[in-house]
């Protein structure tokens, strides 16, 4: 029952970092969407700031020609209706600019409050996978220091002895154990178990070796 508690915290460990990296990954997603989405809305203030620029110089102008009109007139001409309408229609077009405006301003600000709050996310997500990442090496360091002891007690048995309880082991385990030992000592060890059992554990032996050339 240790033994099985011991193999799933590894695993339980290594899901956990998966996972918080996976979560990590969507949130700095997430922050580059909302960078792309704030600089929209500073492009749309733009065009929205050139085209006020734009009406109020079409108004000046007409201001303006309005203003010699009733110079030549002696202040005695009033705006005609088509100076009316277009003065009518430059007052609302400003009014909805000032509204987008005002839009652009509130949206931008709750950009940047997400923005924030997905920043203290993202440092809060990488503060755990630190945790994380020290818990599997501190559970690493602990099982080495675990097996190390293991190889010292089975090295001063006996070699029958400690081939017959190796025997009973988990053969991941007798895998690990006779790695650690020395070549003359696992290669005795072995000879004292059943044919079947040696083979098994030289396979496991050896297709860790190629695994690791491999890596």
């Amino acid at each position: 029952m240790t033994k099985r508690k011991l193999r799933i915290l590894p695993i339980f460990i290594f899901i956990a970092v998966l996972t918080l990296s996976l979560r990590i990954s969507s949130v700095i997603s997430n922050i580059n969407s909302t960078e792309n989405t704030i600089i929209s809305f500073e492009t749309t203030s733009a065009h929205a700031e050139d085209s006020s620029k734009t009406e109020t110089t079409d108004l000046t102008a007409v201001l303006n020609k309005n203003s010699e009109t009733e110079n030549k007139a002696d202040n005695s001409t009033t705006f005609t209706q088509s100076e009316i309408e277009i003065l009518q229609e430059l007052a609302k077009r400003r009014e909805a600019l000032d509204l987008r405006d005002k839009e652009i301003d509130k949206k931008a600000a709750q950009l940047e409050i997400t923005e924030e709050e997905i920043q203290k996310k993202l440092s809060q997500l990488q503060e755990y996978e630190a945790k994380l990442r020290q818990l599997m090496q501190d559970y690493n360091q602990k099982e080495k220091s675990k097996l190390t002891s293991l190889v010292k007690l089975y090295t001063t048995m006996k070699t029958k002895d400690a081939a017959r309880i190796m025997a009973t082991l988990d053969i991941e385990l007798v895998t690990a154990l006779l790695k650690e030992m020395k070549p003359s000592t696992s290669s005795a060890i072995l000879s004292q178990m059943d044919a079947a059992k040696a083979k098994a554990i030289t396979n496991q032996l050896i297709g860790n070796s190629l695994s690791n050339i491999e890596k």
